[in-house]
């Protein structure tokens, strides 16, 4: 037993004497004062500081308006929130009432002038919807607590070791520059659910940040001529803080986690259903209330399917455990017989323009040998001759004879003039059920024949 007690009073010797080795380790390589100064040179509001927010924010509130997010990126780069923040953090550490101060004037300050920079770019710009970026930093989750805590100790580690504080401040940005401008987005658009959101972001990763700082600072041994009263009083303020803001983002990441499981199952149900009768999920959008589920369904089935709607809303209201309502729109999709038929239409379709150009051509070739069979019956009778197959029409224009011709005046009425009278009976013996017109010749005052129809026929386009 003795035995036994050594041993362990030796394995706590030996942790304790490694713990006190590891804590010493690092406050040997801090310069202290060094640190603190050059925090608060980083950290107090000048006139760069106040430029450099202004040009981050701006150029934020750009990449989010056009969902761009390598010019949200850009933003980040520049953004000057990181000092003023990491003096915040400092001053709870090493209880400095007058470094805090300081701290949250400089960060009151660069607020200010980015919400209204990215607000007067808001107003002036013709791009006034809620993109994706600006809707992703509307809803923080505990997840958003998280990167903002390690963003914090990145920063305060990369500062008090003076390694990387340009690549760190990155990350702080990350959880800062855009969310304060979507605040300024939904204020500037009246949207202010948009504000809320984001603005409960952008204190929750400001205070998590500001207090991941702290906690990395008393490791490396600043503060520690505090007093047990303003440690105690540091050590409830963090985890006070921690477990307020925690609480809305845990319940904010089960809600959405319950909606996404919703979805899953309802997609689920869905697509199950409409395998047994050969349809397909188009669209499918679950929203959840606080007592019961919607869903928006749009379909593609080969045939309507009746009490979809009931059915849906059973299964799926077993399965989420709540009530649901199902709207579901059927979109008809072309079936194996509908196919076939258009493809019968079609060529059906095919055979009557076929059929059409040889009927044409067939009457071209008719009325060709209808002009010739007039023409023979015409003799040496010189004249125009038109066919109409469709109207069956013989129209014959004469033509003057040569006495005519050479005659100054027109042509007077003569004993021949019931030649086109005799003509037209003589066609109508010759060619029944058709109706023949004879034109007599007429000159004009030059003596030179009127211009009548022409004899020939064009053939049909191919």
């Amino acid at each position: 037993m003795n035995r036994i007690g050594s041993l362990v009073s030796h394995i706590i010797d030996h942790a304790v004497f490694r713990w006190r080795l590891l804590r010493e380790r690092p406050l040997q390589r801090v310069d202290h004062s060094a640190v603190v100064d050059n925090v608060v040179d980083a950290g107090g509001l000048t006139a760069r500081y106040a430029f450099m927010a202004v040009m981050s924010c701006g150029i934020a509130i750009l990449g989010l308006l056009q969902s761009s997010a390598a010019v949200v990126i850009g933003a980040m780069l520049i953004s000057p929130l990181m000092g003023p923040i990491v003096q915040l953090g400092f001053s709870l550490c090493v209880v400095d009432f007058h470094m805090m101060r300081r701290a949250l004037m400089a960060l009151a300050a660069g607020v200010a002038l980015a919400l209204g920079t990215a607000m007067c770019i808001v107003w002036a710009s013709p791009l006034q919807e809620a993109t994706s970026e600006i809707l992703a930093r509307t809803q923080p989750t505990l997840f958003d607590l998280l990167v903002a805590i390690l963003s914090g100790l990145a920063g305060g580690y990369a500062v008090i070791t003076r390694k990387g504080e340009a690549i760190v401040g990155v990350a702080i940005a990350t959880a800062l520059m855009p969310p304060l401008a979507v605040v300024a987005f939904g204020l500037a658009t009246g949207n202010f659910q948009v504000a809320g959101g984001a603005f409960f972001l952008f204190m929750t990763n400001l205070l998590a940040i500001a207090f991941s700082v702290t906690l990395i600072a008393k490791w490396y041994g600043f503060g520690l001529n505090n007093s047990p009263q303003h440690t105690a009083w540091q050590a409830t303020v963090i985890v006070a803080t921690f477990l307020l803001l925690a609480v809305p983002l845990g319940v904010a990441l089960r809600n959405i986690s319950t909606q996404t499981w919703a979805a899953n199952q309802a997609r689920s149900i869905v697509q199950r259903y409409l395998d047994v009768h050969q349809g397909s999920i188009e669209l499918i959008n679950v929203q959840r209330n606080d007592r019961s589920y919607r869903v928006e369904l749009v379909a593609m089935v080969p045939r309507y399917i009746p009490n979809a709607q009931q059915e849906l809303d059973a299964r799926i209201s077993a399965r989420l455990g709540k009530p649901a309502t199902v709207r579901i729109r059927q979109t008809l999709e072309a079936s194996d017989s509908g196919r076939r038929d258009r493809a019968d239409l079609d060529a059906l379709r095919l055979e009557m323009n076929a059929l059409t150009q040889q009927s044409a051509r067939l009457r071209w070739q008719a009325d060709a040998a209808t002009i010739a069979d007039v023409h023979q019956w015409l003799g040496d009778r010189q004249a125009e001759v038109a066919v109409d197959g469709l109207q069956q029409t013989i129209t014959v224009a004469l033509l003057p004879t040569p006495e005519a011709e050479a005659s100054e005046l027109p042509q007077q009425d003569s004993p021949d003039e019931d030649e086109s009278v005799q003509l037209r009976r003589r066609l109508s013996v010759a060619f029944p059920h058709w109706r023949i017109q004879v034109l007599r010749p007429q000159l004009d005052s030059r003596g030179e024949g009127s211009q009548a129809a022409t004899g020939t026929v064009e053939p049909p386009a191919a």
